[in-house]
């Protein structure tokens, strides 16, 4: 599901922009209860992303904004990635689904974020996680 959306121009580097995608996310995971004073990184929210954030700045950035990051890495094929390429592809085909987001019509980049921001509201709510 699409939690977050950035508008960046078409060749801005997307491992750059970790952090900003982190904190455009629309549900914020809960606080912790307690201070721990050593935190577990296991114990983070995990994201998943494709190629592009695998790598190790992009992971160290993901980590300082509190997440954990499932990207696959670039080189040896691993198993087990798939399923993250998937969910990620599977995310991209549906916003494919808006015409008006896919071919971006829109010149002014906060109308085109106004228009995704609308396509993952709709998403979200034809997934059924919304009644």
């Amino acid at each position: 599901m699409p939690l977050g959306v950035v508008v960046t121009g078409a060749t801005a580097n997307d491992g750059c922009q970790t952090e900003a995608v982190l904190h455009a996310l629309v549900v914020h995971p809960p606080a912790a209860e307690s201070l721990v004073p050593c935190v577990d990184p296991r114990s983070f929210p995990r994201v998943q992303a494709d190629g592009a954030y695998g790598n190790g700045p992009t992971q160290e950035r993901a980590r300082r904004a509190g997440f954990r990051l499932q990207a696959p890495r670039r080189g040896k094929a691993q198993p087990g990635v798939g399923t993250i390429r998937n969910a990620v592809e599977r995310c991209h085909n549906f916003f494919a689904q808006f015409g008006r987001v896919f071919r971006r019509f829109d010149r002014s980049g906060r109308r085109y974020l106004g228009w995704l921001e609308l396509a993952a509201c709709i998403i979200l709510l034809r997934s059924g996680f919304v009644s």
